[in-house]
């Protein structure tokens, strides 16, 4: 066995169940809102394991824009039914308005709790009360809004209703978005409830009063920070980070990520002197009642440091929940497909895959292009959520007390919580001993290849991103022949030889620019919606051309929009070509 590799095997084996228990007994003692009391005695319980670990941190104490529910109720012929207003909802004593039905956009009888799109093309739903299924997402509470809804009531699919959030602000707002705040007010009910007001809505005049009371503005609240420096490239980090704060107790979602963010950062502390670079610890505050607000300050706040010197995010949310034992629905971005699969197999011989990571989680940092892997991690095998009669969530591990208030101690499997520590734990060690970083962005560029192949198929015949795809197989050769230059520079053992930092570098930047064109279209800096981002986004409305008039102004407008794009997209390729070109 090599030196790094007696490393990882010693490190591993120091990972233990002592710290992640004491943080699950005492948060299902604590209810870890965000500017709540409960939050800042979670954080200050993390902090004093720490000082008993002998592990140095800072709590930092952002100030991020929240909105917290506090209570809901609707009421129709005299009968209270039991509600959930989601965060950024508006707050009102009594709303009446009439019923209306608007089934959410599924193709089978399963309810889809993520559905964004509906079954009807009304053109008004002025002064209507709608009820529909589903989660109250942004996009579909926008949709009703603005066609004119007095508000929206959506049934979630089992007894519990699940917390949420509904405002497409992406972290605390600033001048270009805090007008898109929702003006809508919003409640959800469990389907019982929601299979009774369908039928009152489908009769003639039916009325529902709603009332939400909500708590919103500008908060301080922790946010814990830790820095273990490595030894041969400090400045160079891994971001490893996941939130505190809960709906109710929030055992598995997520508790059991902060159990193991704080025991890991016990490990590699005390193992500093086997890091080559560094590695950042961070538990935030803010993901649940203000979109990643935390984590999003922590992007803005450090972002020129994280484009200068991150070289990897990850992300720890809901590990360690019962019967999640499959590793095959994870998320991470192209490029590190090997390393995470490869990662998996050794430390846990299970087989993976990833997926494109959705516009969801901690993920508060695409815009300035960092690599990033994990969002959620082991997750129940399809055949197990079939045989419970589980629909799909986001979290706790595929356990539908996801965002409900039986997320609780039980929902915690501390056996399946060791091995998540371990896949983390090395993962992030190979990240930051790697001579040359374990990124393959040959991946990167085939995806987007594929997808352009797909938008020049929806506009053939009147656009051709032809130039486009041109600069987008050169920048793959040269990625491809980059590569082969690589691979003698990984048995170099410094990483401040100057050939392996600027190889490193050039990787670097290779994610920067690749990511950003993929995953976001606000740019450099600036954090997109919490909406659904395409692939290659500035291309993305090619598959909505011919849905508009020929020739009409929309039509138009969005030939005009896919040049703009073009030119940003071969721009970027043409610009890596270069700067691999001069290795």
């Amino acid at each position: 066995m090599d030196k790094l590799a007696t490393v990882e095997s010693d490190l591993l084996e120091q990972l233990n169940l002592d710290i992640p228990n004491q943080v699950l007994d005492k948060f299902q003692t604590l209810i870890r809102e965000s500017s709540s009391k409960d939050e800042k005695e979670a954080f200050k319980f993390l902090g004093s394991l720490l000082d008993k670990a002998g592990v140095p941190h800072t709590i930092r104490n952002p100030k991020i824009y929240l909105s917290v529910p506090i209570s809901a109720s609707v009421e129709v012929n005299g009968k209270t039914y039991r509600a959930k207003t989601p965060a950024f909802s508006k707050s009102t004593d009594g709303l009446t308005g009439e019923l209306i039905y608007i089934p959410a956009g599924t193709k089978s009888d399963k309810m889809d709790i993520f559905a964004v799109e509906v079954l009807n093309n009304e053109e008004s739903f002025e002064g209507k009360v709608v009820v529909s299924e589903g989660l109250g997402l942004p996009a579909r509470v926008k949709y009703f809004e603005d066609r004119g809804a007095l508000a929206s009531i959506f049934i979630n699919p089992g007894k519990n209703i699940h917390d949420g959030i509904c405002t497409p602000i992406w972290g605390s707002p600033d001048l270009d978005n805090y007008e898109t705040e929702p003006e809508a007010f919003s409640i959800a009910v469990n389907y019982e409830d929601g299979q009774e007001l369908i039928k009152l809505a489908q009769e003639s005049n039916t009325h529902a009063t709603l009332k939400t009371k909500l708590k919103k503005g500008w908060f301080e609240c922790p946010l814990l920070d830790i820095c273990i420096e490595g030894n041969e490239e400090p400045e160079k980090f891994v971001l490893l980070h996941g939130h505190l704060d809960s709906w109710t107790y929030g055992l598995g979602d997520n508790a059991t990520g902060d159990a193991a963010l704080v025991e890991m950062a016990r490990v590699l502390y005390h193992n500093r002197k086997h890091l080559k670079r560094s590695v950042r610890v961070a538990i935030w505050p803010g993901h649940s009642t203000g979109r990643y607000a935390g984590s999003t300050w922590f992007a803005d706040y450090f972002g020129l440091d994280l484009e200068e010197n991150c070289v990897a995010q990850v992300n720890c949310d809901s590990p360690g929940c019962r019967w999640a034992t499959s590793y095959e629905f994870m998320d991470w971005t192209e490029e590190v497909d090997g390393h995470c699969q490869t990662v998996i197999r050794d430390a846990l011989n299970k087989p993976s895959k990833g997926s494109r990571p959705t516009r969801a989680g901690d993920y508060s940092f695409n815009n300035i292009g960092i690599s990033s892997y994990f969002m959620l991690s082991s997750t129940m095998p399809t055949e197990v959520a079939a045989e419970k009669g589980y629909y799909p969530v986001g979290g706790c591990g595929g356990n539908i007390v996801w965002h409900t208030e039986d997320d609780l101690i039980d929902v915690v499997d501390t056996d399946i919580l060791l091995k998540d520590m371990k896949m983390y734990l090395l993962a992030v060690i190979r990240n930051v001993n790697a001579t040359i970083l374990p990124y393959d962005f040959t991946k990167s560029v085939e995806s987007q290849l594929k997808v352009l192949a797909e938008y020049e198929d929806a506009v053939k015949g009147v656009f051709t991103f032809e130039s486009v795809k041109k600069d987008g197989e050169k920048l793959l050769t040269v990625i491809q022949e980059f590569n082969e230059k690589l691979e003698p520079l990984k048995q170099n053992g410094s990483l401040q030889d100057q050939q392996v930092k600027h190889a490193n570098d050039l990787l670097l930047e290779l994610g920067r620019e690749l990511i950003r064109i993929n995953y976001s279209r606000a740019g450099k800096f600036r954090h997109d919606p919490a909406l659904n981002i395409p692939p290659l986004p500035d291309l993305a409305p090619a598959t909505e051309l011919h849905d508009h008039e020929e020739g009409s102004h929309l039509y138009l407008v969005t030939l005009n929009h896919l040049l703009r794009g073009s030119n940003r997209v071969s721009s970027t390729y043409r610009k890596l070509i270069k700067e691999l070109s001069n290795f």
